[in-house]
């Protein structure tokens, strides 16, 4: 221990400098402690009303009861009734849907999705397009009705902790920022997601199982997701069609609507008695819509598989778009186009080597006379070509029988040429065929 200089106690000194001591803390505690700095090393400013876990919307959507103030009990009156007005099914799902939120958030882990809604109490027959459908009109009701405020756009904004006051202020006079443009034409743009949880326990597919009553629906803008919030939260408008129940409850709403003062005897079935409060009034069903909460780190590892199944969407997109102009430029490509990319291919391998280079000189020669003949036609000098070669004859093998009849036949050419030389000029033609004919008969070589 030391001593100031006003000579009181200025606790643990080591070597003339202060140790301040304090309790140990765990490691989501010492993060939250932890003070960002800039480039310089100089603190930065803490946001005013920063709160990254969106706590401040762990109470949206819930239904006040008479006992609570003045404003909490007209806010309800606004959205659909009072905590009374419910039926026990409804107060039971409420409780607990609330007391599992609360045990969420007391662990750092979990926080508040400020663009994801929870809907549940809904009907087995409700499927995503129906909710949908549900959602995009709720959508537009709200936003007609202007039911988000500036003021829940700057609570938004300080929550998240990026934007200083001023910038604050400043977007809070845009009512473009404040409640963003919704486009009908697009409605993926501002609603990517809808979904239904079903149960697979069957080993059913996911379209044709049973619906579990809940679901889920993403939005893009907070402001968007807390105007529906705001809208079908509590709201019996809603639960003849959507709500578990809402149409059997509707039905006997109106059977006592009609009979007026004798509904007190109304007869009520089993699957009714829990729509009838202890006073005979029928208490209908509503959509009970919450903002989610989800784990951190799934919800990190969700978001990455979305950014990866986009970055691949679009990856592949390119490469399509790649592929298409080539795909277009074979389709066009004619027989004989085809056949010259396949000569040219086989020119490329060296299979074809010698017979084009035999059809290169053949078109070359096919080419010299044209210009030969230009240069007859100027200069007149012959030209030389060089001698055919003739093929010799070939042997062909001779048969011994045709070779002495043909001998035979010369013989008989020989004697008629020597009868005509020996006979006189007197004798007539008769006669000279007479002696060659005899002379013939004579030397027959059978005799």
């Amino acid at each position: 221990m030391g001593l100031g200089q006003d000579g009181g106690m200025s606790g643990i000194m080591l070597k003339g400098r202060n140790i301040f001591i304090d309790l140990a803390v765990d490691r989501t505690t010492a993060s939250s402690l932890a003070v960002q700095r800039d480039a310089d090393g100089k603190p930065l400013k803490k946001m005013i009303g920063k709160d990254r876990r969106n706590l401040y919307l762990k109470n949206e959507g819930r239904v006040s009861s008479s006992t609570e103030s003045a404003a909490a009990i007209s806010a309800s009156a606004k959205h659909g009734g009072l905590w009374e007005d419910l039926p026990q099914s409804d107060r039971a799902k409420r409780e607990r849907a609330f007391a599992d939120k609360s045990t969420k958030l007391r662990s750092p882990l979990f926080f508040i999705n400020p663009t994801r809604l929870s809907i549940r109490n809904l009907a087995k027959h409700v499927n995503e397009a129906d909710l949908k459908r549900l959602v995009i009109g709720a959508l537009k009701k709200a936003l007609e009705h202007k039911l988000v405020t500036p003021n829940d756009a700057v609570a938004h904004w300080r929550a998240g902790g990026e934007l200083s006051h001023s910038e604050v202020m400043r977007r809070a006079t845009d009512p473009k920022l404040v409640t963003p443009v919704f486009n009908e034409k697009n409605t993926k743009e501002s609603i990517p997601s809808v979904f239904i949880d079903r149960d697979l326990s069957g080993g059913k597919k996911t379209v044709d199982a049973p619906s579990r009553g809940f679901g889920f629906v993403e939005f893009t803008h907070h402001a968007h997701a807390l105007a529906v919030l705001r809208q079908l939260n509590n709201n019996p408008i809603y639960s003849a069609e959507f709500a578990s129940g809402g149409k059997h409850a509707a039905e006997m709403l109106k059977q006592k609507r009609k009979k007026g003062k004798k509904a007190k005897n109304l007869k009520v079935d089993e699957s009714g008695a829990e729509f009838v409060g202890e006073d005979g009034n029928v208490r209908v069903p509503r959509l009970i819509v919450e903002f989610a909460v989800e784990n951190k780190v799934k919800a990190r590892q969700q978001a990455e598989r979305i950014a990866q199944k986009k970055a691949n969407k679009i990856k592949q997109k390119i490469e399509n778009k790649e592929k298409q102009p080539s795909d277009k430029k074979e389709k066009k490509k004619s027989r004989g186009a085809l056949q010259r990319a396949k000569k040219r291919a086989r020119k490329d391998a060296g299979e074809d080597a010698d017979t084009d280079g035999e059809n290169t000189e053949a078109t070359k020669n096919a080419k010299k006379p044209k210009t030969e003949e230009k240069d007859l036609t100027k200069a007149k000098a012959p030209v030389e070509t060089a001698p055919k070669l003739v093929k010799p004859p070939k042997k062909r093998k001779v048969d011994p029988k045709e070779e002495a009849l043909e001998d035979m036949i010369r013989s008989y050419k020989a004697s008629f040429s020597r009868g005509s030389e020996n006979d006189v000029g007197d004798k007539t033609a008769k006669e000279s065929k007479v002696i060659s004919k005899e002379k013939v008969v004579k030397k027959r070589w059978f005799e």
